[in-house]
């Protein structure tokens, strides 16, 4: 029965499955909210913060790598192109002397050329941190580190090598940064950005700041920057470098409101199986769904698998990677793109929770008012006013975000203010649609 209602609810509430590979580059759609490929297919970013792949697995374990991601749904992989002084599996490190960029060893960039290729081949995004500058003084950026002792010029003249190295895989886009402002690194980094831009112009960039930061509140009107990335943990979690994090939901409202208007992903946030009970996979699934409902384009999933330990096959199973094949399936059955944010409670008008607290009830709903989404982390009794949608009767379900099923709600709602308690006391996603 669970599989009918499942069958009869996707011939009522979604659009059409895509069922076409994407193409790719990507570029910004017209309206500026959201990625697109070359067909303007809306383009959910739905990524695996998979940092040190590149570094630390071989070849055949970066195919498995990627089938595995695939196996769940996963479109990117975020990924850092070199880290000082580290040797690759194949034992090559990326320069010969870390203080002088131009002693490139071109092996390392091969072995790069080798995983983009394959990558491509298997129709996934590599989203790609030429130079990660980090929050910790461990890697390229800071006081007297790589960045600074080589200088503008080379700098630039690595970004102008990668540029023209990886222009033609159109399965790229890059992000500069990581984990930290600009700082003492900002004309370093601009000159990396437009060397990337201008030898690689269809490859779209982004910068990764620090937590509670976005990339607009870090550059203005920058020639190579085409969409931003957000980033926070949330109220409460006193483990990160900048001890006061707003919510996801809250960086989401405020870089969808600004006045120049960007397409924005959660580029990182907790991560599941770190932070002890705080990395937990519902905390994974609240930031993506709290992203995509509060306007964003896409997400980064997060796990100790950035740093590849030796369990790594292991951490690819956990069960928050797991539900997001569930996530994924949701929003490409659905027009998530013609969402718009509800972040007045117009539809939930009791029972969303407190504001700036790390159990927020988010809601969106389509721009023609035919069918809304909201997401609840916890149990809750909801009071709905229909009204705000458009027509007499509408349907309502609910959606089990852990496994993937639907439950038909038995009753056809009419225009009015409604009732409507979650069925246990695990996050569920509530979709109501005009019939």
């Amino acid at each position: 029965m669970k599989k009918i209602v499942s069958v009869i609810f996707l011939f009522l509430f979604t659009a059409s499955i895509p069922t076409m590979a994407t193409v790719f580059p990507l570029k910004v759609s017209e309206n500026r909210r959201y990625l697109e490929d070359q067909q303007e297919t809306p383009f959910l970013y739905h990524a695996d913060t998979g940092w040190k792949v590149f570094i630390s697995l071989t070849k055949e374990e970066f195919k498995e790598n990627i089938q595995t991601r695939k196996s769940q749904s996963f479109n990117t992989i975020q990924v850092m192109l070199m880290l000082p002084g580290q040797e690759n599996r194949e034992g090559v490190k990326p320069f010969k002397d870390d203080t002088d960029f131009s002693t490139l060893n071109k092996a390392y960039f091969d072995h790069v050329e080798w995983a983009l290729t394959y990558a491509e081949n298997e129709n996934m995004l590599m989203a790609i941190v030429p130079m990660w500058i980090s929050c910790c003084e461990d890697a390229w950026g800071g006081d007297d580190l790589p960045m600074q002792i080589n200088g503008k010029e080379k700098v630039g003249q690595f970004g102008e090598y990668i540029g023209k190295r990886y222009a033609h895989h159109k399965n790229v886009v890059w992000i500069l940064g990581g984990d930290n402002d600009p700082g003492v690194n900002r004309d370093e980094l601009r000159e990396l950005a437009l060397a990337i831009k201008q030898n690689a112009p269809n490859q779209l960039q982004t910068y990764h700041a620090a937590s509670t930061h976005s990339s607009t509140d870090v550059w203005e009107d920058e020639t190579w920057f085409d969409y931003s990335m957000v980033y926070t943990y949330f109220r409460g979690f006193n483990k990160a470098w900048n001890k006061s994090q707003p919510d996801v939901y809250e960086v989401s409202r405020s870089e969808y409101e600004k006045e120049r208007i960007m397409p924005f992903i959660l580029g990182e946030s907790t991560y599941e199986g770190e932070h002890d009970s705080w990395g937990s996979p519902l905390q994974a699934r609240k930031q993506a769904w709290w992203c995509i409902l509060s306007g964003g384009c896409g997400h980064a999933y997060g796990s100790p698998l950035w740093a590849v330990p030796r369990n790594w096959r292991e951490i690819m199973r956990y069960p928050g990677a797991e539900s997001f094949r569930h996530f994924h399936s949701f929003f490409t059955n659905l027009k998530w793109y013609e969402m718009e944010p509800d972040f007045d409670n117009r539809l939930i008008t009791a029972g969303a929770g407190t504001f700036a607290v790390n159990d927020w009830v988010t809601t969106s709903i389509a721009k023609d008012k035919s069918f809304s989404v909201s997401y609840l982390p916890s149990y809750r009794k909801l009071k709905i006013n229909l009204s705000i949608l458009r027509g007499e009767k509408f349907e309502a379900v609910w959606y089990n975000p852990r496994n993937g099923e639907y439950t038909v709600i038995n009753k056809t709602l009419s225009r009015q203010m409604v009732e409507l308690e979650s069925p246990d006391s695990g996050d569920w996603v509530l979709l109501v649609k005009t019939l």
